[in-house]
């Protein structure tokens, strides 16, 4: 299709240019019974008159137009045409001079005796004349049949001296205004479409190398306007006459946005190396001696200029070749732009001074170039724009450092997968430590292990079809992404079971590099991996989760290989985390309590206040993750107000049933050491609910005692003095128990169901257990021992002297209408006696 408008687009210009003759054949002294004869005469002095050239005719020179010697020096020329016209009709004659610079031309109708018949004046110092006579200085005569009639012309300028003469007949000289036009008008026309255009796209991209782009499209279209004369129908008569004494100007403008355009394009001003700075001080040179052209005479200037120009030309080849070979690959039709540009640049100061013969296609030659290489530009600029889009397409793809697919192909063939219907496993590779190893090695050397270990990697999927390809180029199939901090991903595309694509993996980590070597270190590299299989209703995010979800298993577990199916638990999630908030606010959570029994008297003497959410469609949710769902987003603080409140509400209930003497137990995480002013917190909760301090017990587990060791003392020690009592949870789990119960004001110990499992069957826990319990008694505090199942292990317990138990042996946790009736009915001392 291309091809095809390509082709079409020639057939049209073929056919343009085949209508557009070429006039300056058919002068009329090759279509006509006219013969011509030329002479001219070199004024240096500028006072010779016509009157003096006719008296002296020796100072004539009798040669063709063509071997006049123009040149920039100030003086006038005088040009001789005689006609004959041997036809038996008279001739209408069009004397055209292509010069629409020229200041001052006059010229003479003489008759055979040298008498003076007719007086034109034309050029641009000349006022009242048309448009076209400014655009196309000529003049119109009749050429009487069997005359001979001499044209006397005087050129004065103080610029472009060079003047060519053609004669033609009426027809001609319309054939020739028609072809002139149309140039133009395409010229124009493609030009200022090219500087709209790129308007447009500079509003688009902001990129100001489009602005640059625009000020050269105008100072061509303004400089040839001058050249060519077309200007008189783009501005108002007034700066066209300005702009013909100021043409060194434009040049200089044309030039300026010339070495800017090619700056800014190959983007020098990004590496402001010396390149860039010797290109800025020629723009500013440029720029210094345009401005001096506005003061200075045209005959001064334009030398200099042609000076300048040969130094824009060789900054020119010194910023491209650069460039070129650093494989500026999208500059290829910039480069190619700067042929019609050099042989059209070279062409026109060659005709004006004479070294090349004037014609119609060498005056347009330049504009012609210059079209060309507006067109080619707005391809450079094209093709940078689609390299730019390839490049951002390939960032967007790719991570930066390692070169590798990113999680956004992985979603693009997860997505193009999907939509097929296809099975799409995700496959989740993880350089174990990988995270402990970058505080020990440079992010550099972290990104050349990664990349060689996927170098393997790929080499490995590269060998088994059922892992799908994520990109496609003529190089390879890359199947592997990098998700950053040591992940691989892949998807495996079969539709078998879950062990069967555990075992291909395992493979093609078994493969994988053992060690590494860095700087003399030996690296020892252990992996794990994760697998999410998605369903057909799955998103991207959700899948990714679920493989993430696995690796953390793994790793916890320390696992080779973990798998999530679709339909496990709920993952967790910002909504999740939203729909939680709101369950807070609108108290859609709810306590349930699990008795602590007193060992001493077969007795409940309190309870451990346990966070649920009863509603059906969080059932999957677990309460752990949910509580690290809360603090991974900042919320935990407020469920922990929550729950606390909600017990101070539930023992003033209690104290209301008659329960004066019922403790309830809270948990606290290291996270809510967050809370302001917590105790202050707590005290104004038991104010507002008239509860007794004693009865509010918080357990602080070893973890978060570790992790904010001075913060928690200071927190101890405000709650005990408001009477809150304050148990260290999970005692015995921890690497330093010990000193805690030095520096803390605890006033119980919970030891941690870990040991109470097989009590009755492992002398070391008994031992241990044995130990807490009398540790406990000798430092004045009371212990609790959780997770008790069987009526061996209460009364074991209870001939350690323990004070109190909890366990599903007594009760599950029971919300608190239940736990109420509870209290009521089941747990009366008669009954606990028969029980035990």
């Amino acid at each position: 299709m291309a091809v095809a408008i390509l082709i079409f687009i020639f057939f049209i210009i073929n056919t343009l240019a085949s209508n557009l003759v070429v006039p300056t054949r058919y002068t009329i002294d090759k279509t006509t019974p006219v013969y011509l004869d030329f002479a001219y005469y070199i004024d240096e002095t500028k006072d010779r008159t016509l009157n003096d050239l006719i008296s002296n005719p020796d100072l004539l020179t009798h040669q063709p137009l063509t071997n006049v010697q123009w040149s920039f020096q100030q003086q006038n020329y005088w040009l001789f045409i005689d006609l004959e016209n041997k036809s038996l009709d008279a001739q209408d004659i069009v004397a055209h001079f292509d010069n629409p610079m020229v200041d001052h031309l006059s010229v003479y109708r003489l008759n055979k005796k040298d008498e003076l018949i007719e007086t034109y004046k034309l050029g641009d110092k000349v006022k009242s004349l048309t448009l076209f006579q400014y655009s196309v200085p000529h003049v119109r005569f009749s050429l009487e049949s069997k005359s001979i009639e001499r044209l006397a012309i005087k050129i004065d300028t103080t610029g472009i001296s060079k003047t060519p003469v053609n004669l033609y007949r009426h027809k001609e000289f319309v054939d020739l205004v028609r072809s002139q036009t149309g140039i133009w008008g395409i010229f124009a026309g493609v030009l200022l479409m090219a500087a709209l255009y790129n308007l447009v796209l500079y509003f688009g991209i902001k990129d100001r190398v489009y602005l640059v782009y625009i000020g050269y499209i105008i100072s061509a279209l303004c400089l040839m306007g001058i050249v060519m004369g077309f200007g008189f129908y783009l501005w108002p008569l007034e700066w066209q006459l300005y702009l013909h004494e100021k043409v060194i100007f434009s040049n200089y403008a044309m030039a300026f946005f010339t070495l800017s355009f090619c700056t800014m394009f190959l983007r020098y001003h990004k590496d402001k190396c010396w390149r860039y700075k010797l290109s800025k001080a020629l723009l500013t040179l440029i720029f210094l001696l345009s401005i001096t052209t506005l003061f200075i005479p045209e005959y001064i200037a334009a030398p200099i200029f042609f000076c300048v120009l040969s130094l824009l030309y060789i900054m020119c080849v010194i910023l491209i070749y650069k460039k070129l070979r650093t494989g500026f690959r999208w500059a290829k039709f910039y480069v190619f732009s700067w042929v019609p540009l050099i042989v059209g640049a070279a062409i026109q100061p060659l005709e004006l001074t004479g070294f090349l013969d004037y014609s119609f296609a060498i005056r347009h030659a330049f504009l012609v170039a210059i079209l060309c290489e507006v067109i080619l530009m707005a391809m450079a600029l094209a093709d940078r724009v689609r390299f730019q889009r390839e490049r951002a397409l390939y960032h967007a793809t790719h991570t930066q450092q390692t070169k590798l697919l990113n999680s956004a192909k992985l979603k693009q063939a997860f997505m193009a997968l999907q939509s097929q219907g296809r099975t799409t496993t995700l496959c989740l590779i993880k350089i174990r430590h990988f995270n402990s190893l970058n505080t020990i090695i440079t992010p550099s050397q972290g990104y050349t292990l990664i990349k060689h270990v996927a170098k393997q990697v790929e080499l490995e999927l590269s060998h088994e079809r059922e892992f799908a390809n994520l990109d496609i180029d003529f190089n390879n199939s890359p199947r592997l992404a990098d998700l950053g901090s040591g992940v691989f991903a892949c998807i495996s595309t079969r539709n078998q079971n879950q062990h069967t694509l555990e075992d291909a993996l395992v493979k093609v980590i078994n493969s994988l590099p053992k060690q590494y070597e860095i700087q003399g270190l030996n690296l020892q590299l252990t992996y794990n991996i994760g697998i999410s299989s998605a369903g057909h209703s799955d998103d991207f995010e959700y899948w990714l989760k679920r493989g993430y979800l696995a690796l953390k298993k793994a790793k916890t577990n320390n696992d080779l290989v973990v798998s999530t199916t679709n339909g496990s638990n709920i993952l967790m999630d910002v909504t999740l985390a939203a729909k939680l908030q709101n369950a807070i606010k609108t108290d859609q959570l709810a306590l349930y309590y699990q008795p602590q029994i007193g060992l001493n008297f077969s007795q409940v003497n309190g309870a451990e206040a346990l966070l649920r959410w009863p509603d059906p469609a969080f059932n999957g949710v677990s309460i752990e993750e949910l509580i690290i769902l809360a603090e991974h987003t900042g919320i935990i603080n407020e469920l922990t107000l929550w729950v606390i409140e909600q017990a101070c509400k539930d023992i003033l209930k209690l104290t209301q049933q008659g329960y004066n003497d019922h403790p309830i137990s809270v948990n606290l995480s290291a996270k809510n050491l967050s809370i302001k002013k917590l105790a202050e917190k707590v005290e104004n909760i038991l104010i507002k609910y008239q509860v007794p301090a004693h009865l509010l017990k918080f357990e602080l587990t070893e973890s978060a005692l570790v992790e904010s060791h001075e913060a928690l003392i200071s927190l101890v020690n405000e709650l005990s003095d408001l009477g809150v009592r304050v148990v260290l949870d999970d005692f015995g789990t921890g690497y330093s128990s010990l000193s805690y119960l030095v520096n803390y004001r605890f006033t119980e110990l919970k030891v941690d169901k870990s040991f109470v499992f097989d009590l009755t069957n492992n002398t070391a826990h008994k031992v241990i257990v044995q130990t807490a319990i009398d540790m406990a008694h000798n430092l004045g505090l009371s212990i609790t021992i959780e997770g008790i199942e069987t009526q061996a292990v209460h009364h074991l317990l209870k001939d350690m002297g323990a004070d109190r138990a909890q366990g599903y042996l007594y009760a599950k946790p029971l919300p608190y209408d239940d736990y109420l009736h509870f209290l009521k009915s089941q747990y009366s001392l008669k009954m606990l006696n028969s029980t035990f």
